[in-house]
């Protein structure tokens, strides 16, 4: 998603360089932008149109108006997944005591209606391959960093595959790509990519606590009994598979 694509410049870039600038003001500015002209915005960032839609462009959209649409998009799922489960103004201690209880709840919910043999074949194909992708945006990239690191520890070659998923990837026989998509929004603002995914001739598996996903692949779907610990939830399962 556009988010990544901006912290990827953001993470990399020197901050004195226009891309470095552009993708702060786009990023602090997500929600003005859908409604801005390309003047306000080279005006803003104090460069030329020119090079807003050379950046623009760079970004993988064609026109201003696609680049638009992905900042809707992104608007779009900043509300949908930002949650706050705690309030100052209460007791923490009740609080944690609550919500510590309904992850329990959660937990044993998902271990006793989750697939076991899906859950076991997924542990036995990631320690039979010898390479693992992994592809996810927003949140579940921060997981694709997990796994790769909780997998290197164990000598497994891991490769976080680019957010656009426009790399030529050489996949052999032996490798398994997994697609983490937490509440399954890559399957409605990612269509592409999920195209080009189940093109691909490679060992794939999709996890996601989002039932009822049209996946022609491998999928391991988490069950969970309310979406707002979802994140959580995956997490766990994911330390589960990886503690093989």
């Amino acid at each position: 998603m556009l988010l990544d694509k901006l912290n990827i410049i953001l993470n990399s870039s020197d901050e004195f360089s226009p891309k470095y600038i552009i993708s702060s003001f786009v990023k602090n500015n997500l929600y003005e932008i859908p409604s801005m002209s390309i003047d306000a915005i080279a005006l803003s960032c104090h460069t030329s149109k020119s090079q807003i839609s050379k950046y623009v462009k760079s970004l993988g959209y064609e026109t201003m108006k696609d680049f638009k649409d992905a900042c809707l998009d992104n608007i779009s799922s900043i509300e949908r997944t930002n949650k706050t489960l705690f309030s100052l103004q209460n007791s923490i201690e009740k609080q944690f005591s609550s919500f510590t209880n309904h992850i329990i709840d959660e937990l044993h919910y998902t271990m006793n209606q989750i697939d076991e043999i899906d859950l076991l074949k997924l542990v036995n194909d990631i320690k039979e391959s010898k390479r693992i992708f992994v592809y996810g945006h927003g949140h579940a990239r921060t997981l694709c960093t997990y796994i790769q690191n909780e997998l290197s520890a164990k000598q497994k070659e891991t490769i976080i595959c680019d957010v656009d998923f426009e790399k030529e990837y050489n996949f052999q026989d032996s490798d398994l790509l997994l697609l983490i998509s937490i509440n399954g929004n890559t399957f409605y603002f990612d269509k592409r990519v999920v195209h080009h995914i189940l093109k691909c001739s490679v060992n794939t598996w999709l996890i996601s606590c989002k039932d009822n996903i049209n996946f022609s692949k491998n999928y391991l779907y988490i069950p969970t009994l309310n979406d707002k610990y979802n994140d959580y939830l995956l997490r766990h399962i994911l330390d589960f598979i990886l503690m093989y």
